[in-house]
């Protein structure tokens, strides 16, 4: 697989979680942290990017159209 970041031509080596898999995010989205649109496949090289994709949790939940499940996240989402 090639790399996914930007116009890189070098081969991935590396998966890249937009939404990070904290603990935290592995125990209160054990079904969606590790789905295929959660990550990205990246060389060693690029996944040390700072403009790599990252993910807030309420973006995250709005991809996969589902209500955050920490407090500060429902905090945002009501808003």
């Amino acid at each position: 697989m090639i790399c996914q970041y930007n116009y890189c031509i070098n081969i991935a080596t590396d998966s890249h979680h937009k939404f990070p898999q904290y603990k935290l995010h592995k125990k209160l989205y054990p079904d969606f942290i590790h789905h295929p649109d959660n990550i990205l496949h990246y060389c060693s090289d690029c996944h040390l990017q700072k403009s790599i994709v990252k993910w807030t949790e309420i973006e995250f939940c709005l991809h996969f159209q589902i209500k955050p499940r920490t407090k500060s996240g429902l905090q945002l989402w009501s808003k």
